[in-house]
Formats: C-alpha cells, sequence, structure tokens
C-alpha cells in the first residue's frame, strides 16, 4: 500500500470513527447532556469516569490520524500558489491540537479528581478547548482557501473545509458548549472524507 492510499485512509476512516464515538459518548453514555448544562454534565463525567478515561483519548488520537493526512496534503501543494497559506493553517492546527490535548486531560480530571475540583477542572477544560479549538478552526480554514487558491482538488471540498473552519471558528468562541458546535465538527469530518475519497481516486 503506497503512501497516498494511506494518506487517504486516514482522512476517511479514523475522523469517521471519531464521529461516531463523540455523538455516541454524547447520546448514549451521557444521555444527551452537554457542557451547556455543566452540572448535569459534571454528573455524567463523573458516574462514566472509566469509560471517559478511555475512550476521549482514543477519540482525540484518531482526529490526530487524520490530521496527519492533512499533513500530507499540505506538502504536497509545496511549490504552489496555495502552498503558503495552508502550511501556516497547519501550523495553526498542530497548535490547536496540542492545546486539545489540555481541553481532554482537564475533563478526565473532571470525571476522575476529588468532586471539590470538579467544577474548576470542567471550567478549566471549557476554557482551554475554547481557545484550542478556535485556532484549530482558523487552521482548517486557511488550508480550505489554500485548497481554494491551488486547485488541487474539487473546489466544493475546498469551500466546505472554509467555511468549516470559519463556523466553527465563530462558534467556539461565541458559545463552545452549545450543541451547534457538532454540525461543525460534522461538516470537517466530510471535508477530510472528501480529501481522503480524492486522494484514492487519484492514486487509482
Amino acid at each position: 500500500m503506497d503512501t497516498r492510499k494511506v494518506m487517504g485512509l486516514a482522512l476517511i476512516v479514523p475522523p469517521v470513527i471519531a464521529i461516531v464515538g463523540w455523538f455516541f459518548m454524547g447520546f448514549v453514555v451521557f444521555g444527551g447532556v452537554g457542557p451547556d448544562k455543566p452540572g448535569e454534565f459534571i454528573a455524567e463525567l463523573r458516574a462514566n469516569s472509566e469509560i471517559v478515561k478511555y475512550v476521549m483519548p482514543l477519540i482525540t488520537i484518531l482526529f490526530l490520524m487524520a490530521i496527519w493526512g492533512i499533513n500530507y496534503i499540505k506538502n504536497s501543494m509545496e511549490g504552489g500558489p496555495g502552498h503558503l497559506l495552508a502550511g501556516f493553517g497547519f501550523f495553526l492546527v498542530v497548535l490547536g491540537s496540542a492545546a486539545q490535548l489540555g481541553e481532554v486531560a482537564f475533563t478526565i480530571a473532571t470525571a476522575e479528581g476529588p468532586g471539590s475540583m470538579a467544577g474548576a477542572m470542567h471550567t478549566s477544560s471549557q476554557a482551554m478547548g475554547t481557545v484550542a479549538t478556535a485556532i484549530t478552526m482558523v487552521g482548517a480554514a486557511l488550508i480550505g482557501i489554500g485548497i481554494l487558491q491551488q486547485k488541487n482538488f474539487n473546489p466544493l471540498v475546498g469551500g466546505l473545509l472554509t467555511v468549516a473552519g470559519i463556523y466553527c471558528t465563530v462558534m467556539a468562541l461565541a458559545a463552545y458548549d452549545s450543541p451547534l458546535m457538532g454540525i461543525g465538527f460534522i461538516a470537517i469530518v466530510v471535508s477530510f472524507v472528501c480529501l481522503g475519497v480524492s486522494l484514492l481516486r487519484n492514486e487509482e
């Protein structure tokens, strides 16, 4: 299996599993309770601490695998008109993703730490997530614009990634705990899948 095919699959399989796992946690494990209801959400985290401890890091790793695929796309654009913008966008994605590891750590601390500290840990998690997601999604939007400039993929894919990145950035800064964030995350995953499918088709 060559590199292009591996990267294509990395953009398709891991993010799909991750988003399914994310919604499974929200709707099945937590019963539809989200961070927009802090008290109830903290209670659900603590009641399901064992699941949170293992599933949240796994979901994070799966999304990081997709970012690995984005790195391949960014490298393939070298020398083209969209490479500089995509390169800076990827830099922001890496920075934001690193910060999101902190969000996951605080979430696990909320679930497993002393009850007296749960509120503070949750607040820290949300603050970290807001900043990390905003930075990551600005990067995603810039990568989308770079793709539109370079025209190395269908413009609809670049456009979707750009719009999804902008939407998620605005939502993260305005109301990170809103269920509407899910719409943006789905759009990002769809963008990744479309990029992955394009890589596989080009490989053929």
